[in-house]
């Protein structure tokens, strides 16, 4: 059987100036494409498209999906109404990424959600998003790094049991690039990780062998050493036991 191919969810990035202002680029960050081959797998970028049945068919053409970051999700997309430190907002690319994790996870596709994509599979789920860590109370710990996107910058605590605390360990540290963060949880998902001042850190889904959302960004820590391979390796792994089904 050849290596198994692994979808990761792209981006329009809009060009603010230069000869093309205003021009739409579909990408993904090269990091994404480094982890995903370096964990064995084939990395290949699913473009954000509108039309329903061309996003479906998109994803049944991988054997797993990797959700990546991006842009703030439009609260209208989960009922609330934008909070005044809601930063930019593509609603076109949120209604893909949205149905292209509801396709996956109803055939049953490994998923892997970063940064924003843990958000994006929240929502996918019925929950809901703290537009800004302003609206905890509670929340002290620096969620936006000033530092080598490589390096870590907080710690993790992981629940026992969780596929996190297998991979990773009880507690480890990570890095940080996010203003936003998990608020209700969504069906059939539950918290398996937390910042040390309680800011949901991971997700997974019950009954699932590999659907897990991080709020951190662990293809940026690849380039500065091995501590997050274990979550690309047991995604290309789901998505060979995926490929192999009758």
């Amino acid at each position: 059987m050849g290596r198994p191919v692994i979808g990761i969810v792209g981006n329009l990035l809009v060009e603010q100036g230069g000869f093309s202002p205003g021009l739409e680029r579909s990408y993904v960050n090269n990091d994404y494409v480094a982890a995903v081959e370096r964990a064995g797998g084939i990395p290949l970028m699913v473009p954000v498209v509108r039309g329903q049945d061309v996003a479906e068919r998109q994803t049944e053409h991988v054997d797993a999906l990797l959700v990546s970051g991006g842009y703030d999700i439009d609260p209208l997309l989960y009922g609330e109404e934008p909070h005044r430190a809601l930063e930019f907002v593509y609603r076109d690319t949120d209604i893909f990424q949205l149905r292209t994790i509801k396709t996956a996870l109803a055939k049953g596709r490994p998923v892997l959600a970063i940064c924003k994509g843990i958000q994006l599979l929240n929502v996918a789920c019925g929950g809901t998003i703290y537009q800004d860590l302003s609206e905890i109370p509670d929340s002290f710990v620096k969620h936006s790094q000033n530092r080598k996107r490589s390096c870590p910058s907080h710690t993790v605590v992981a629940e026992e049991g969780s596929v996190i605390a297998e991979l990773l360990g009880m507690t480890f540290p990570v890095n940080s690039y996010h203003h936003q963060a998990v608020k209700d949880v969504g069906r059939g998902l539950k918290v398996t990780s937390r910042a040390m001042d309680g800011v949901v850190e991971s997700l997974e889904m019950e009954g699932e062998p590999f659907v897990v959302g991080v709020q951190w960004h662990p293809e940026m820590m690849m380039s500065g050493g091995d501590e997050m391979l274990p979550l690309f390796l047991r995604l290309v792994e789901e998505a060979e036991k995926f490929a192999a089904r009758p």
